[in-house]
């Protein structure tokens, strides 16, 4: 009787006792993540310096390992912000390090090996990998290697959105990684048409010249938004005009971008953003009378900044200094006049 009176008295002591230490184990774990995130912050900044050295000192920008690092950090960066703690983060920074490491050291056997998940992530859209293993085997690669680079990184990204938050977050990656797949393809199909020049044959004729305008995001919608403002509609009226004015328009290409910085915190929203911002042109274009099917929208989310600002500045500080990385790139391919035909080099202005 009282054994067991004894032992009924002591459970709820036992249990609570239980209690305090998964409590205090939560609470040592959740602090140790805090204090690890100015840490990761600090090795973030420092491999995003590294990279951008790299290019200062002349590597081409598009190189498969260089893109690839920086969309590692891309996806560190962002999941920072998010306080994430599944492990993805350590993850992506060691990916990134090892690559620029390689990259720095000159190296020219860097594996293009990529693992199809990674700490925090799940393996999503085996027919997506399968797409991008094709791509690099492909013989005219190096003319998409970007792209494919960008695709393999979001598709672990997607895997990582699955995980935690279920399949309407991770599908604005999935888009992502199918844009820069075709994109890569159109690349890679671009170049293997190229006929080589034959010594009995006359030189193909030149390529229809290519002007590239930039237009600013915050002179065309308010930040976070994806509404075109009014007061920036002639901006648009004088690019239709410009659009017209191409004798022998081919394309229309319009890419949106946006810096890494989110309102609401979900920085993987930023796709999803790009990508509207692009079809609220297209829309208005097509409205002005420009051909549909001469227009090809698409988003870039942050994944490809102009500049890069430190983390530790107040939040409006980094809009403003980020502010050129909000953008939507407008590429018209064909000619206005047949003098142009004379100059066959790109032409870029920003607006």
């Amino acid at each position: 009787m009282n054994k067991t009176f004894f032992a009924l008295l002591s459970r709820p002591l036992m249990l609570g006792t239980l209690l305090l230490i998964v409590l205090t184990g939560n609470i040592s774990a959740a602090l140790a993540a805090d204090e690890a995130l100015p840490q990761q912050s600090g090795e973030i900044e420092t491999l995003l310096r590294r990279a951008e050295k790299l290019v200062a000192g002349g590597m081409d920008p598009d190189n498969y390992h260089l893109a690839k690092a920086r969309t590692w950090l891309d996806l560190a960066l962002s999941e920072h912000y998010e306080k994430d703690d599944s492990g993805i983060i350590p993850a992506a920074i060691r990916q990134a390090g090892n690559l620029l490491d390689a990259l720095e050291q000159k190296q020219t056997d860097i594996s293009m090996h990529m693992p199809l998940q990674t700490e925090g992530s799940e393996s999503v859209r085996p027919d997506l990998w399968d797409k991008i293993a094709t791509l690099k085997k492909h013989e005219k690669f190096s003319c998409g290697q970007r792209p494919t680079a960008e695709a393999e990184v979001y598709l672990i990204w997607a895997g990582h959105e699955l995980a935690e938050s279920g399949q309407s977050h991770a599908e604005p990656y999935i888009r992502t990684v199918e844009n820069r797949i075709y994109t890569a393809q159109v690349a890679i199909d671009n170049c293997a048409a190229a006929p080589a020049a034959e010594p009995n044959l006359p030189p193909p004729p030149p390529p229809l010249p290519q002007e590239k305008i930039t237009l600013s995001g915050d002179a065309l919608f308010a930040f976070d938004k994806a509404t075109l403002n009014p007061s920036a509609l002639w901006r648009l009226d004088n690019l239709a005009d410009e659009i017209k004015a191409v004798n022998q328009l081919e394309k229309v290409v319009l890419v949106g971008h946006t810096d890494r910085l989110r309102s609401d915190k979900h920085g993987e929203r930023n796709q999803l953003l790009s990508e509207q911002r692009a079809e609220s042109i297209k829309q208005y274009l097509v409205g002005k009378g420009i051909p549909a099917d001469k227009i090809h929208a698409s988003g870039a989310g942050s994944s490809q900044p102009l500049v890069q600002c430190s983390t530790k500045q107040s939040k409006q500080k980094q809009i403003d200094c980020l502010q050129p990385n909000r953008r939507v790139e407008i590429i018209l391919r064909g000619s206005k006049t047949p003098a142009d035909n004379k100059d066959n080099g790109n032409k870029e202005s920003v607006k």
